[in-house]
């Protein structure tokens, strides 16, 4: 499995449904029709991306979606992302029970965000879902993600307004590090005895 950039030469690897969603950008009265294409330019000119997909050969198995606050829809519950975040806005698994694909994608995406030097990322999320969806990340009839989920992978609640709160990773404070395998080190001499 590999994770690639969305942009504008990768973008068809969405559904069509995705490719002509707004619901996340700027409040109604700033959207015009058919502005999904430019809105992509426009985060992609700053961030050189508008998220990350998951895919296994050809097979795209997921995505999420992100953008700088600036570019993202005002007033969800739990108030609007803090200028210095990215929002992660949305995400589709089609299997929505592959947790650890949704885990893997998002500290993928975490990790591009980083690089772009971003403070913080951001997200909504649903404080108490019902115990059957605790392997969901993302609950997509609700458009939120699942907050213990979130908790899991190092996000904190900033602020709640009834059942939906407003999540945060500080990236400032994640230091990257290099991976390593163990397969990959050599491998010590054997003893010259076996010890009694």
């Amino acid at each position: 499995m590999n994770c690639v950039d969305l942009n504008a030469t990768s973008r068809d690897l969405l559904p069509e449904a995705c490719t002509a969603c707004t619901w996340w950008q700027k409040g109604a009265g700033e959207v015009a029709a058919g502005s999904r294409a430019a809105w992509e330019a426009e985060v992609e000119a700053e961030a050189g991306m508008f998220g990350r997909a998951l895919l296994d050969g050809a097979d795209v198995l997921g995505w999420m979606q992100a953008a700088p606050a600036a570019l993202a829809r005002r007033g969800l519950p739990g108030g609007p992302p803090s200028p210095d975040s990215y929002l992660l806005a949305c995400a589709f698994f089609y299997d929505e029970q592959f947790l650890a694909g949704f885990q893997m994608l998002l500290q993928d995406l975490i990790a591009a965000v980083k690089l772009r030097r971003v403070e913080a990322l951001e997200a909504y999320a649903l404080r108490d879902p019902a115990p059957d969806l605790r392997f969901t990340g993302y609950l997509r009839e609700l458009n939120l993600f699942n907050a213990h989920v979130l908790e899991g992978c190092g996000f904190s609640r900033v602020r709640a307004a009834g059942g939906v709160g407003r999540y945060r990773l500080e990236l400032k404070a994640l230091v990257a590090v290099s991976r390593r395998s163990r397969a990959a080190e050599q491998p010590q001499g054997a003893p010259a005895t076996i010890p009694a």
